[in-house]
């Protein structure tokens, strides 16, 4: 893989006490001085580093006291444990770097550091357990060093201070110190993850035995020798050379893996893991009875522990690359992977990386990175099976690549990227030559001798990402270590904390999260100490950048002022996600993922400026809200005190000013805004500068500022399109409009139109601009010579618009219909007309109004009915106009008859025509009115009508009455206007010259008999059949035709002999089938008469036949003696066989004489006489004998008993009854008499 040119970052760090300098700087970028290649160099600065880097160094200050050096470290949790050369053990708290604790354990270096139990997986979450419990003292260290001694401790003693000291200066007890003592060195040793249960550690060193140790249960606090002291050793694996380093599995602890001169081996440990059912709980797993399992001896899981305990499963051989005898000099870092610490996307690719643990799924194993010399492994552990005792567990290597350089550390940063500590040397590049050359001719001593002396001159480190599918570079960073020139590759150690997730799933819910929480819980007593306050959410930085920037962490700026506010300190915002820790003898440096702040910061400094606008109006919280100097970006705004009436307006209302505040992030925006302005602008690139300003201006005072640059450079155009098209608050100046319209009104006139009429839209008479200085603007314009601007040409159109529409918004209609009549635009001048009553402003330019819809061509070739359509509207007006006063009809034509108006005739006949029509047919209108209007113009109508529409002339003249005959006659007589010469001829008496113009002129024999006919004169009958006989086409003419007026005997025998009538056959046949049609109509018809008069008779002489009683009572309906039934409504009864069966109407409340119109009584005792009309009358209201009441009573009784019995008697009183009422009913004679009347 070749390598890449990686970007140097020196986190500078004060020297050791004895060469400390000044050392202000935490970062600085490394240049390359002798680089060739300039250009490439600076293409490369302009990418963006993945991390941040911050040295430590100068915060350690107790840690390199009487020039002491780091030999390792750890960090877990929020603790950091230094071992150093001279046997030191510094216990650290993170991220303040306050010393929690220092003591000397060793004689010689430090060689490596175990804790116990391991860290459990970041929670986003604690729970209440977790919270509670904040001991160190549950968490066991253990150091290995070259004086052969391991020793083993609390991270915190257990014993409280004594007043006046502190956790740093309290001495352990005997007991709680375990220290052994292997009489060789030991390079490494890690600690049971079950150590206060179990007391297991493992060991190993240059004596190249890996040793098993259980260690007594209360420590003890002496020296104890191998075999001696109560310890229990057991040497588990020998004889392949020295043991570098040894590491228990993380998620669960059943494997361990170490690494001698030979190689990298692989067994199971004691501890087998209870079986944990899917969905169980962190709780539950925490008080599982089968924890105890763990510890050596118990078993779980159905197989005793120690049939699998401590049996190798797997070896993989050392790398070729590395001598055997140098195989210790290039110490292997192995590092157990935890799923559970993994963020699942790539740094840069979201605002945080997520630990849901459904997203990585690796099924029932365990993941192991190791780099060796420059070789990574990548190996897959399984368990193996129950089932199968012989299968216990294999390894399998998923991805093995070389790289160019020497491995000082190595972490699995994402599921598909590495992360390396790369150590170099000067002659890196040769060594595979030189290497194959020495290994042909055997001189291995040769080689080695000239590797020791090439470790002399090694390079400045760096940190880089590998992509696992690709086995490729992503990038790297140089980092400045102090003295890396004289340092090996084992000077090096790499330590990484876990990112803090946002949701994170339980422990041992389907993600396969393994039971390391249990373990945790098992061992502290359920505690969880390294998640704290100091742990943030997990957030991926910047994709990776070949290059890393200067900047110190604010999480350690702040540790100092926390310390002395006594505050825990905690990571800040800006130490989101996984943080790596670098150490050197010389050196400690902070490494973290970018965060948007520092995105942002880096995009400002390399002038970035429009990535930097998105990134904050997209992440606004990436702002400092305490941001300072920015008070610029806020403007007055005025605000509108309502009056009392609730009217609020600029003029009439008060106008208190304050000052708007914006948030940081806005102003922020504006400011970055207007630098990516400014750098638009000197590139040159105004259209895009011009765009800018609509995304990144938002009030008008910086709208104003930016406006007149564009102005003074000529730039107009290119800033245009973005500037606000609603009123701003406070508003924008109108003069910032009115010179854009100004600048579009001498150069672009099309584009100034657009801006009045659309972009810039007056709402009523609210605009942007100020309407009058733009009026003003635009008749300078037109008035200009020089502009040469033509009337009728499309400049001089235009602005006649503009100016209309700028009239409007003035509230100056007549202005802006003068403009519209000039332009001929219609629709706009007769709504200006209807809306604002302007009838009066076009009373003295009648014609412009009529033919602003006609066109040149129009007057020219148009017919008179596009031109009246054309005309409709403005006649509409006129005529509604007529009887106001306004636009009377006599000013109207005055105007129209002059001789400079186009179509003055033809407009005049469609006025009238018009006029005369809305007068016939609209009675609510004008019609009362029409004679005065229209009388003084009958001469001229006629004249008109006979010009353009004589089908309308014969109707004037027959219902007009406003015209002179003898001009009428004339005019018609002139143009030969027959029928309605006969129609005037007739009105003047001249029936007997209008028929022989019929005859002679118009040879129409039926007009000539319908004249005769509506004329019924016999003379005239007379004339035309003398006319007719001596033409054959009159006489069939008058026999086709002749009706009732003429007897056709008559007219056939006036009919000479010997004249030959071509069609007299059928013509003669044609009035005998007429005849007979008609005799048969006559007959059918006097057939249907004789029926119904029959039907008639049958039913009135069956109601004369039939009796009617009358009983008349008094005005109460019913009773005995009441009116059962009402006179009319017996008569009807009586005549209407059909209604005998009906049920019978209400009876009337009142009946009463059709003479004497007094209502009949129950009393009543003289004859009634009932007409089947209904009407009811006494009999000497009909014979007309005038009596007394009393006389009348008695005369009926007279009468009663006079005719009773005498039958002669009754037939003359009947006779003399008929007879007077022969005629009928009087009352029913009487209005028949008065309709004849009406």
């Amino acid at each position: 893989m070749p390598p890449a040119s990686p970007q140097k970052a020196e986190p500078t760090t004060p020297n050791p006490p004895s060469e400390a300098a000044d050392d202000d700087e935490t970062l600085r970028a490394a240049s390359d001085v002798e680089g060739d290649d300039d250009e490439e160099e600076e293409e490369e600065d302009e990418d963006e580093p993945r991390l941040k880097y911050t040295r430590l160094t100068k915060s350690l200050g107790g840690v390199y006291r009487n020039g002491d050096a780091v030999s390792t470290t750890l960090v877990f949790g929020d603790r950091m444990v230094l071992g150093t050369h001279n046997g030191n053990i510094h216990i650290l708290a993170l991220p303040s770097l306050a010393p929690l604790r220092t003591y000397h354990a060793h004689s010689a270096s430090i060689t490596s550091i175990s804790i116990s139990p391991p860290p459990p997986p970041p929670t986003a979450v604690q729970s209440r357990r977790q919270k509670d419990v904040t001991h160190d003292r549950y968490i066991s260290v253990a150091t290995s060093s070259i004086d052969g001694l391991v020793c083993a401790v609390p991270l915190l003693p257990s014993t409280v201070p004594a007043p006046g000291q502190t956790l740093a200066t309290v001495p352990y007890a005997k007991t709680e110190i375990t220290l052994k003592n292997f009489k060789r060195p030991i390079l490494a040793v890690a600690l049971s993850p079950n150590f206060r249960a179990d007391r297991i550690f493992l060991s190993g060193g240059l004596a190249g035995n890996l040793v098993l140790s259980v260690a007594p249960a209360g420590g003890g606090g002496s020296w104890m020798t191998l075999g001696m002291g109560g310890a229990k050793d057991t040497v588990l694996h020998s004889g392949e050379g020295a043991i570098s380093a040894i590491a228990w599995s993380r998620e669960s602890p059943r494997y361990v893996a170490w690494t001698n001169e030979q190689g990298i081996k692989i067994m199971r440990s004691h501890i087998i893991p209870p079986t944990v059912a899917k969905g169980t709980t962190t709780e539950e797993v925490m008080g599982n009875p089968g924890i105890a399992g763990w510890i050596p001896g118990m078993g779980s899981g159905g197989r005793p522990a120690g049939e699998v305990a401590w049996k190798r499963i797997s070896a993989i051989e050392r790398p070729e690359s590395i001598p055997e005898e140098l195989a210790a000099l290039h110490k292997p870092r192995l590092e157990w992977i935890d799923r559970r610490t993994l963020v699942t996307t790539e740094p840069g690719e979201s605002a945080g990386g997520s630990l849901n643990l459904k997203d990585i799924d690796w099924g029932d194993k365990e993941k192991l990175v190791v780099g060796w010399g420059g070789t990574v492994w990548v190996i897959n552990v399984f368990a193996g099976s129950e089932e199968d005792e012989k299968n216990i567990g294999w390894a399998q290597i998923t991805h093995i690549f070389q790289t160019d350089c020497a491995i000082s550390g190595i972490h699995m940063y994402t599921p598909s990227l590495l992360l390396l500590l790369a150590y170099m040397t000067q002659s890196d590049e040769d060594a595979p030559a030189k290497s194959e050359g020495s290994s042909k001719d055997g001189d291995d001593d040769s080689s080695s001798a000239r590797f020791r002396r090439e470790r002399k001159t090694a390079l400045i480190p760096e940190l880089r990402f590998i992509d696992l599918e690709t086995s490729e570079e992503v990038s790297a960073d140089e980092l400045m270590m102090s003295r890396s020139e004289g340092l090996a590759v084992g000077d090096y150690h790499l330590g990484v904390l876990p990112a803090m997730p946002d949701i994170v799933e339980p422990p041992n819910s389907e993600g396969g999260s393994g039971i390391g929480a249990g373990i945790w819980a098992a061992a502290v007593n359920p505690t969880q100490i390294f998640s704290s306050a100091a742990s943030v959410i997990t957030s991926a930085g910047s994709e990776s950048r070949r290059n890393s920037v200067s900047g110190a962490s604010s999480a350690f700026q702040r540790a100092a002022k926390d310390k002395r506010a006594r505050i825990e300190p905690s990571w800040g915002e800006d130490e989101k996600g996984t943080k790596i820790f670098i150490t050197s003898p010389y050196d400690v440096v902070f490494a973290t993922e970018r965060s948007q702040k520092d995105h942002l910061q880096w995009m400002l400094e390399h002038e970035k400026y429009q990535e930097a606008w998105h990134l904050i109006d997209k992440h606004p919280e990436v702002v400092d809200p305490d941001t300072k100097d920015l008070s610029m970006y806020d403007e007055e705004e005025r605000k509108v005190v309502a009056d009392r009436d609730g009217y609020s307006s600029d003029s009439g209302s008060s106008i208190q000013p304050s000052v708007r505040r914006y948030s940081s992030a806005e102003k922020e925006k504006r400011r970055i805004g207007e630098l990516w302005l400014q750098k638009q602008i000197q590139a040159g690139d105004w259209a895009d500068a011009g765009a800018t300003c609509g995304a990144v201006l938002g009030t008008s005072s910086r709208w104003e500022h930016w406006v007149w640059v564009f102005e003074a450079a000529g730039k107009i155009r290119e800033i245009t399109a973005y500037i606000p098209t609603t009123q701003l608050s406070p508003p924008l100046p109108s003069v910032i409009y009115e010179i854009v319209l100004a600048h579009y009104l001498r150069y672009d006139r099309p584009k100034f139109k657009e801006l009045l009429y659309d972009t810039w839209k007056p709402e009523g008479t609210r605009t942007l601009y100020d309407a009058r200085t733009i009026v003003d603007a635009v008749l300078r314009t037109l008035n200009n010579r020089e502009d040469e601007i033509k009337p009728g040409g499309r400049d001089w159109s235009l602005l006649q618009g503009c100016l209309a529409k700028l009239y409007t918004v003035l509230a100056e209609p007549r202005n802006a219909l003068k403009r519209y009549i000039m332009l001929k635009d219609a629709q706009e001048a007769f709504t200006l007309i209807r809306q604002f009553r302007l009838v009066d402003a076009v009373a003295d330019d009648i014609a412009s109004i009529l033919l602003l819809r006609v066109s040149d061509d129009d007057v020219n070739n148009a017919p008179i009915d596009k031109l009246e359509e054309l005309t409709r509207e403005p006649l509409d007006l006129l005529v509604d106009e007529a009887d106001k006063g306004i636009l009377s009809p006599s000013r109207v034509v005055t105007q129209l008859q002059a001789p400079s108006v186009p179509l003055g005739p033809l407009l005049l006949f469609l006025y009238l025509r018009r006029l005369w029509h809305s007068a016939s047919t609209d009675t609510t209108t004008i019609h009362s009115s029409s004679p005065s209007l229209l009388a003084p113009f009958g001469d001229l109508m006629v004249s008109l009508f006979a010009e353009y529409d004589r089908p309308l002339l014969l109707p004037f003249l027959r219902t007009s009455h406003f015209y002179t005959l003898s001009t009428a006659s004339q005019i018609c007589e002139r143009r030969s206007y027959i029928p309605e010469l006969v129609h005037l001829l007739s009105k003047t008496g001249q029936t007997k010259r209008a028929l022989f113009l019929i005859i002679d002129s118009l040879h129409d024999v039926a007009q000539a008999i319908a004249f005769a006919r509506t004329q019924d004169d016999p003379d005239l009958w007379r004339d035309l059949l003398d006319y007719s006989m001596d033409k054959p086409a009159f006489i069939r003419g008058l026999l086709e035709n002749v009706g009732t007026s003429i007897d056709p005997i008559t007219l056939v025998r006036r009919i000479p002999a010997a004249l030959p009538v071509p069609g007299l056959k059928p013509a003669l046949q044609k009035i005998l089938r007429e005849y007979g049609v008609q005799w048969s109509l006559c007959d059918g018809v006097a057939t249907a008469m004789r029926s119904e008069v029959a039907r008639g008779m049958d039913r009135l002489r069956h109601g004369q036949r039939r009796g009617v009683k009358f009983a008349v009572g008094s005005d109460g309906a019913g009773g005995a003696g009441g009116l059962g039934l009402s006179i009319a409504a017996q008569l009807e009864k009586a005549m209407d066989p059909l209604a005998a069966d009906a049920p019978p109407p209400p009876v009337a409340r009142h009946e009463v004489c059709g003479v004497c119109r007094n209502s009949f009584t129950g009393a009543e005792r003289g004859t009634l006489v009932a007409f089947a009309c209904c009407h009811v009358f006494h009999l000497r209201c009909i014979t007309g004998t005038a009596r007394a009441e009393e006389e009348a009573a008695a005369d009926a009784v007279a009468e009663e008993g006079a005719y009773a019995r005498t039958v002669g008697a009754k037939v003359t009183h009947a006779a003399l009854i008929r007879e007077k009422v022969r005629e009928g009913c009087g009352v029913c004679r009487e209005a028949r008499m008065a309709e004849i009347i009406v």
